[in-house]
């Protein structure tokens, strides 16, 4: 074993003790004093207000199949995002970010499952210009955590429920990498949370790999351990995102996403709905 090999060994060894005490895909959750959830129902006009007013909280689920390679996503019919999504929805106040994406599945799908089976993926902002309530072109504006599920073999043969045929045209289960790949097609916050999924795919197996390594023979286990850390860097840079923002216009026509640079036609905007 070289020198190198060694330092190599020390470093993702310390990497690793690191990443034990850094929660990487995580959101947790402080709560200050008692709090007591308010269940209050607002009329659609009153609604429509406090969308004007908040960043509302939403917590989404990527449904996996059981060999990892297959996410399963529903096509919406409604505002803000009549396109294929994630299965979810809103957050209630005093709800965890995991708490609120069961409910949400169980909504949606019909199906509970515990919530030791729900890990968070990242969280993200958006915006839309359109939303259901009046007036529509107010749009809105979230901050989503989204969570990973996977389904056991057995789960998945017994196959998933219908999506509600009010506000979804169809559920269909997609290869990641194609999704990953059409980025015209496909809304970049989605490519961006399978980007992550991947991501925290490729740390659990560096995490794996070093927790099963034999510290006094590193020559057993450097050349896993070394193409896993690759992967693992490979994998975040891929997720990381180089933009602040990034803006899109929906071409519902055409099913496109377009990237909405400085400079770009106004007139074609307008033609199109703005995300």
């Amino acid at each position: 074993v070289t020198l190198k090999h060694r330092k190599l060994w020390l470093y993702i060894k310390c990497y690793h003790s690191l990443c034990n005490t850094w929660t990487m895909f995580d959101t947790p959750q402080f709560v200050t004093g008692p709090f007591t959830p308010q269940r209050v129902f607002l009329p659609e006009r009153e609604y429509g207000l406090a969308l004007d007013a908040l960043v509302k909280g939403c917590s989404d689920v990527l449904v996996v199949s059981s060999d990892g390679k297959k996410v399963l996503l529903g096509k919406r019919k409604v505002k803000p995002q009549p396109d294929w999504w994630f299965i979810g929805g809103r957050s209630r106040p005093g709800d965890t970010t995991i708490a609120a994406a069961r409910r949400n599945l169980k909504r949606e799908l019909g199906l509970d499952f515990p919530e030791s089976r729900y890990e968070v993926v990242a969280n993200y902002s958006m915006v839309w210009h359109y939303r259901e309530q009046k007036p529509s072109t107010n749009g809105t504006a979230d901050i989503s955590t989204v969570h990973s599920l996977c389904l056991t073999r057995e789960e998945e043969a017994r196959g998933v429920p219908a999506l509600d045929p009010d506000e979804y045209h169809e559920s269909k289960w997609w290869v990641m990498d194609d999704v990953v790949s059409q980025t015209d097609r496909f809304h970049p916050c989605l490519i961006a949370s399978i980007k992550a999924l991947k991501a925290k795919v490729a740390y659990e197996m560096l995490q794996k790999a070093t927790e099963g390594a034999n510290c006094e023979d590193p020559s057993t286990a450097h050349i896993e351990i070394v193409e896993k850390a690759l992967n693992f860097v490979r994998t975040m840079k891929e997720a990381k995102s180089t933009e602040a923002s990034v803006k899109v216009i929906f071409d519902e026509e055409n099913e496109k996403y377009i990237r909405q640079d400085e400079g770009s036609d106004d007139s074609e905007e307008e033609k199109k709905s703005e995300i």
